[in-house]
């Protein structure tokens, strides 16, 4: 193709007629200047373009979250996200990396599930469609907001309409900024039409919790019971919204309920519970309720009792605490039979029948008692103020299942033989509350003590098991003795709680309790002796390497208490106090406790001032150094003095006002 002839190859002034055929055949090249060696070379190979040749070269990179990955596994992973927050939370508390300053810092407010939920909410600022994922309603099945009680209300609307009938429990206590409005909006996007008759729309909530949401309305909140048909599980405590006609659609709407809270609703009385009764009775039906609270109830009477014992075989928890107008008759009606009462041993309906001194009547009576036998595990009559032992008497064989029992604030009404007669058909007891019984005396404390064990005797059968008695609570009874509470303790190896204040309870038994803790091994141990007179600072002092005066907790909102945690070094800066989050030390309340606990607070003012005052000083320290340093500062420095070595010299003063100087 560059044939320039057979004498010379480099031969460019050579114009052959072949070399110029070439030329014509080849494609529109950049033209190149005849002077240069060779008439063609690589470069013009090159076709000539407009666009710049260094522009970037565009790389198109994958977004495998998005285009690739399916919507359930990036739900998935969304879900992910809460389990692993969860997951550390859990880890920290397990490896002993939780500590009371971790826990005050204001980074670690929200921990866990309610962390994972503002990462989640950030997320969704990314684009619409991470938007549309983090708003999945699998993710917000379970709606719990009560950590965040200023929640805006557009973006609890947003959750609301994007999660729709995916939310199967909602838990708002504590938002007291909720309005009617909002509630109605939120009820209308959870609402789905029936399928089967396209009307009638509901819900799909299974646990509803409104506790502290004092500004919603009557109105709106029976607008939501009335969808939510599937209910199981609803808390109202405190809401003035509560009517009786509130109970009224509950019996008819809410026939799947589990557990209802309606204590401290001031707005019901004894005739809501009655037509939630009547309702159940009316269809032929026994309510499903385990747990019912009506603490506060207001004109209660033996009608009422006995309707809601019949109609409720299934309670297991019966909250009935500042119930003034309950009697000890009400309580009888609520576990008697009528005559025409039959066993239903498929509803767990029994009966069983006592004699006159089984039921706690005279002994001249040849009359029989028929009571139905409950499945109650938790029982509260706490300051129920007409209430006597006699009570206790019309329970007895009633409740042989009863593990917690609470009938504080009675008084002196509350003797030992009607409480010794139901104690000795609960053989579960874990948990029994007489405080301000100050008429029990030791016999109801033997009561409770199982028989010492004997020697071991291999032909011997079975022994009994142990006492399952966890918690007492004796405040007030100023007739129970050291030796009573000596037995007890020695007797009762799962005994962790003794409250025992304004009692002659003395040292012995103190050191007894501490001694046998520590031997158990129990955890978080506790035995209260406010107002009682046998102990002194030198006692205190030589208990102090196994007490502490306070159970103290690790989190945000113990951040006030100021909690003494040994995992800070806090104690051995202080050098007072103890530990007050060792699970291991038992929990001392005492007068000489709280003095400690000042003395700690006191010392950290102390210090938090003289940390102040050392800054102070720093600070007007180092500003005389650089007035005697001098030559190290500037006058026209930020902070340097304007007198000194380096102030510039003074101007004098014109004369005669001629004018003004200027520097």
């Amino acid at each position: 193709m560059l044939d320039s002839g057979a004498g010379n190859c480099f031969a460019p002034w050579r114009n052959d007629s072949a070399l110029a055929l070439e030329y014509k055949s080849l494609p529109a090249f950049k033209p190149r200047a005849q002077s240069l060696p060779f008439p063609v070379s690589a470069l013009d190979l090159i076709p000539t373009t407009t666009a710049d040749v260094f522009a970037p070269i565009r790389l198109f990179v994958p977004n495998y979250f998005d285009d690739v990955l399916p919507q359930e596994l990036r739900v998935h992973i969304m879900i992910s996200l809460i389990a692993v927050h969860e997951a550390d939370h859990a880890r920290a508390l397990r490896d002993g990396q939780w500590t009371v300053a971790k826990a005050s810092s204001s980074r670690n407010k929200w921990v866990g599930r309610d962390k994972a939920l503002r990462e989640l909410v950030r997320f969704s600022r990314v684009s619409k469609s991470w938007q549309t994922l983090v708003f999945d309603g699998e993710i917000w099945a379970n709606l719990d907001l009560h950590a965040f009680p200023l929640l805006p209300k557009s973006l609890l609307l947003r959750i609301a309409r994007f999660a729709g009938s995916f939310v199967q429990d909602i838990n708002i206590a504590g938002h007291v900024n909720l309005h009617s409005g909002t509630l109605i909006e939120v009820t209308d996007s959870l609402s789905a039409l029936s399928a089967r008759t396209g009307s009638l729309p509901f819900t799909h909530l299974t646990g509803i919790n409104l506790r502290g949401c004092s500004a919603i309305t009557t109105r709106s909140l029976h607008h939501l019971l009335i969808q939510s048909r599937a209910l199981e599980r609803l808390c109202l405590k405190g809401l003035a919204a509560v009517t009786n006609t509130t109970c009224d659609i509950i019996g008819v709407y809410c026939t799947r309920l589990v557990v209802l809270d309606l204590g401290r609703c001031t707005n019901i009385d004894a005739g809501g519970i009655r037509s939630l009764v009547n309702t159940a009775a009316a269809r032929g039906e026994y309510l499903l309720l385990k747990e019912l609270r009506l603490s506060g109830l207001k004109h209660i009477d033996d009608s009422t009792m006995a309707g809601l014992g019949r109609a409720a075989p299934y309670l297991e928890v019966l909250d009935l605490s500042y119930v003034r107008q309950l009697h000890n008759t009400a309580v009888e009606a609520f576990v008697a039979c009528r005559d025409d009462d039959k066993e239903d041993e498929e509803n767990g309906f029994k009966i069983v029948c006592l004699n006159a001194r089984e039921a706690g009547r005279s002994i001249d009576e040849s009359n029989r008692y028929r009571r139905r036998v409950t499945q109650l595990r938790h029982l509260s009559l706490s300051s129920c103020l007409l209430l006597t032992d006699a009570a206790c008497s019309n329970l007895a064989y009633s409740v042989p299942e009863l593990q917690y029992l609470e009938l504080a604030g009675i008084g002196s009404s509350l003797e030992d033989e009607g409480l010794i007669r139901l104690l000795n058909t609960t053989p579960l007891i874990k948990r029994l509350d007489l405080e301000d019984a100050s008429s029990i005396s030791d016999a109801v404390i033997a009561t409770l003590t199982p028989a010492p064990p004997e020697e071991e005797d291999p032909d011997a059968p079975d022994l009994a098991p142990e006492s399952p008695l966890e918690h007492l609570i004796i405040s007030g009874a100023v007739d129970v003795t050291d030796d009573a509470l000596l037995a007890l303790i020695q007797n009762c190896p799962r005994l962790a709680v003794l409250e025992a204040d304004n009692t002659r309870m003395g040292p012995v038994v103190l050191k007894a309790f501490i001694r046998a803790a520590r031997s158990r091994k129990l955890q978080d141990p506790k035995v209260v002796a406010i107002d009682c007179r046998g102990f002194g600072e030198a006692l205190m002092k030589d208990l102090a390497a196994h007490t502490r005066p306070r159970r103290g907790w690790r989190a945000h909102g113990a951040r006030g208490l100021g909690y003494l945690d040994a995992r800070d070094g806090s104690v051995d800066d202080f050098k007072i106090g103890q530990d007050e989050c060792d699970p291991a030390r038992v929990v001392l309340k005492t007068f000489h406790g709280w003095q400690t606990v000042d003395a700690v607070q006191a010392g950290r003012e102390k210090r938090r001032k003289a940390r102040s005052r050392r800054a102070a000083n720093d600070s007007t320290g180092s500003s005389d150094m650089d007035e005697a340093a001098g030559r190290g500062t500037r006058w026209w420095s930020p902070g340097g003095r304007r007198s000194g070595a380096n102030s510039p010299p003074a101007v004098p003063e014109p004369a005669n006002n001629e004018g003004c100087a200027i520097m």
